[in-house]
């Protein structure tokens, strides 16, 4: 089953939504936000997130670049957390959505993707 397919399923069926909306490309926006992640979550280890990784797909030719947080020791399996961008109207959505989100540190993941969609460097 492609990725984008299993993407798509796992929207129907967990938390999600549009998170923030900003004027800059969707590319530059998710490769600012995945750097962050890199930064704040994998190389500064954040213990909620141990049993995960990221898989960054931010040059997407469909337009809509995304991060995918997924597990360490099947990096091929669902996705756990997705965070992408799109172009609509003029402006760049940013959204979230997964099963890690509606855990109890769904809120501060979410907080801290926000965060950085809206240019915070800080962890």
């Amino acid at each position: 089953m492609p990725i984008l397919s299993v993407v798509v399923a796992l929207a129907g069926c967990t938390q999600g939504g549009q998170d923030a909306t900003v004027p800059e490309n969707p590319q530059a926006l998710m490769l600012r936000v995945a750097k962050q992640v890199q930064a704040c979550w994998f190389k500064q280890p954040d213990p909620a997130l141990k049993p995960y990784r990221m898989a960054s797909e931010v040059n997407s030719y469909a337009g809509q670049p995304r991060i995918l947080i997924v597990p360490r020791n099947r990096p091929e399996g669902l996705p756990k957390l997705v965070a992408l961008a799109k172009r609509e109207g003029g402006r760049t959505q940013f959204s979230t959505f997964g099963p890690l989100l509606a855990e109890p540190k769904g809120p501060r993941l979410r907080a801290a993707l926000n965060r950085w969609a809206a240019g915070s460097r800080q962890c």
